[in-house]
């Protein structure tokens, strides 16, 4: 596979067996004489495809998500390193910046990443890593990807993405400067709901290589039976996140037009803010929709749903809802279903 393949050619081709029809299961501890957190065939080629997908120089498949976010930083940072986050982040992406960072004595400054101001004067400081989602988890932020990295890189910081959210079929960090992106590949990358994975891709190969070195030294390696799901999973995935998309929009729609909820977010919405910078700069608003109940609580919503399962995750075939109980938000992940099933579910749900 080269760039000159299409982006739905190279998901479908890279990286596989070229004497099969699905690369196989190596389980093996050993392949060739040398340990499996080393190396193995199946997810060695997870990581070939997602480097081809990512147009990056290394991949480096990781155990699950934060596995990815822990060794991706660690490599970066040495002793009195400072790191520059969004403030809304991944809840344990954040519980990693503000708690466990500090508690090991490296500074994390938690910042609004939306407002230019406040980036300029968190990079005043001498910075190693800038870190953010360009479509923030739980609340949807939208952050101008190719402005931040244009001024964490004047400042002579690296820049590492977790793009899970959009994928690259929707868009690719390291086309715009990113020094590392992420994923938690168990989300929309697999797409299925049956695999824990990560997947780190650097757009330097030598970044990669002292990667790889984190990962063999603190391990959380990736197993190859969920490797295959992975890769079988990834043969789909421009097809599925345009259903997430066609999805989402009709669903946010609906719910910025309902009486009992307060205010609903979505990039594809121009009332969301941010919703320019999407436009302008992804092939797509993504699959993931955030709204606030007005005056029903939201145990009650969640008690409601029939079709729509109220479990964490994301990014499966299936629609599933997720909350902060002690508020009134609820981050939903749109899934390949019948629009109007979906529909039909959230307005029984609202009543």
């Amino acid at each position: 596979m080269t760039d000159e393949h299409g982006f739905i050619t190279r998901s479908i081709h890279a990286g596989e067996a070229e004497n099969a029809s699905a690369t196989p299961i190596y389980q093996a501890a050993t392949v060739d004489g040398a340990y499996l957190r080393g190396g193995n065939p199946t997810f060695t080629a997870f990581e070939e495809k997602m480097c081809a997908l990512e147009g990056g120089g290394r991949s480096i498949a990781t155990a699950c998500g934060m596995a990815s976010v822990t060794q991706a930083v660690m490599t970066l940072i040495r002793a009195g390193s400072r790191i520059v986050c969004h403030q809304t982040a991944y809840t344990w992406t954040r519980h990693f910046m503000s708690e466990e960072l500090p508690r090991l004595g490296f500074d994390t400054e938690m910042i609004d990443m939306r407002d230019p101001k406040q980036v300029d004067a968190a990079l005043e400081k001498p910075t190693d890593v800038a870190y953010f989602e360009p479509l923030s988890n739980p609340s949807l932020d939208i952050i101008d990807a190719p402005a931040v990295i244009r001024k964490a890189h004047a400042a002579g910081a690296k820049v590492v993405i977790d793009n899970t959210f959009l994928s690259p079929h929707l868009f690719r960090p390291i086309d715009h400067g990113a020094d590392v992106v992420l994923h938690s590949a168990t989300k929309y990358l697999c797409g299925h709901g049956d695999a824990l994975a990560g997947i780190i891709t650097t757009r330097d190969p030598d970044l990669g290589e002292q990667i790889l070195r984190t990962r063999n030294t603190y391990g959380g390696i990736l197993s190859p039976l969920n490797a295959f799901l992975l890769l079988r999973g990834i043969k789909t995935l421009s097809i599925r996140m345009d259903r997430h998309v066609m999805n989402a929009r009709a669903v946010a729609e609906f719910l910025e037009s309902h009486p009992r909820v307060k205010r609903t977010y979505y990039p594809g919405l121009p009332s969301t803010p941010g919703h320019e910078i999407a436009r302008s700069q992804w092939a797509g608003y993504g699959g993931m929709v955030s709204f606030e109940l007005a005056e029903m609580p939201i145990e009650q919503f969640f008690n409601k749903v029939r079709l729509c399962r109220p479990w964490v995750s994301l990014g499966d075939v299936g629609s599933l809802v997720a909350g902060d109980p002690a508020g009134q938000r609820v981050r939903m992940s749109v899934g390949l279903e019948d629009t109007d099933d979906i529909i039909r579910d959230l307005e029984q749900a609202l009543g």
